[in-house]
């Protein structure tokens, strides 16, 4: 298999909400106005509805019920609309796959996305921009798994042994989901940076192309792995990439101790997408 055949499958192919695309176009721009996205969610009715559901939710407390778009928008505030808008369109995009656990798959994503969103806040970075590619960065398995059950069900098999999914997979197929991930970033038309954090996150420090969306994604992938295999905040400290953490210019004994915020921000994100 070549990676264009997975690409071929036009039909299988997830495409991304209209609304999504203008929100990413977004990022970094201000003066954005809270009317005018709520028109374009509402183009989209799952988004739409899962907007008002949440400005219903017992989160935010309103004391009256939310009717409208415009009057949700102005509840959730543009950052908490923005980010469930982009969730909420991108895992969207994907039909049900058999034999794969989506929602396990997009509860991972998310943890690496909030991680991401965390650590650009603290290197001052745009936030929104790191929580997307975070959210993005290993949606080549699932495209896999999409196009090619078979080998992608094999691979889990394997995985699950004790296997190396990216050797595993660069071995039976010729390439892996690092750049499946990657060519489809470019085949939404996502910014150029997205589609170099992710082909590049697992080595961002050889390659400078990828810029400190790179170095905050392996650094979000890293302690999703350590955080969730429940390890005390100074063995996770031990365990960082320093030389990433030197990268990008983050004092060791600040993130320690601002460490517990990153943990929280990952919850309160998988609430709010739930």
């Amino acid at each position: 298999m070549k990676l264009e055949d997975v690409f071929e499958q036009t039909h299988r192919l997830p495409t991304v909400p209209k609304v999504v695309h203008e929100l990413i176009d977004s990022f970094g721009k201000p003066g954005i106005d809270l009317g005018d996205i709520a028109s374009k969610i509402a183009l989209d009715q799952v988004i739409a509805a899962k907007t008002l559901r949440l400005a219903n939710s017992a989160h935010f407390a309103t004391t009256h019920r939310i009717g409208s778009l415009h009057e949700a928008a102005m509840v959730l505030g543009f950052t908490t609309l923005r980010t469930l808008v982009v969730a909420s369109g991108i895992t969207g995009a994907f039909v049900a796959t058999q034999n794969f656990d989506r929602r396990q798959f997009w509860r991972n994503s998310l943890e690496v996305a909030a991680y991401c969103r965390w650590l650009a806040s603290l290197c001052k970075q745009d936030t929104e921009a790191a929580f997307t590619c975070g959210l993005i960065h290993n949606i080549g398995e699932l495209l896999l798994h999409v196009v090619a059950p078979d080998i992608a069900i094999r691979i889990d098999k394997w995985t699950a042994e004790g296997g190396d999914r990216q050797a595993l997979e660069d071995a039976n197929i010729g390439f892996d989901y690092i750049e499946i991930g990657a060519e489809l970033a470019r085949r939404w038309s996502f910014p150029e940076s997205f589609r170099l954090a992710i082909l590049h996150q697992a080595a961002p420090l050889t390659h400078p192309e990828c810029g400190s969306l790179g170095l905050i994604l392996n650094l979000a992938i890293s302690l999703s792995k350590l955080t969730r295999q429940a390890h005390a905040p100074e063995e996770i400290m031990a365990a960082l990439p320093q030389d990433i953490l030197a990268a990008l210019n983050i004092d060791p004994a600040e993130f320690a101790a601002r460490l517990a915020d990153g943990i929280e921000e990952t919850r309160t994100i998988e609430e709010l997408v739930n």
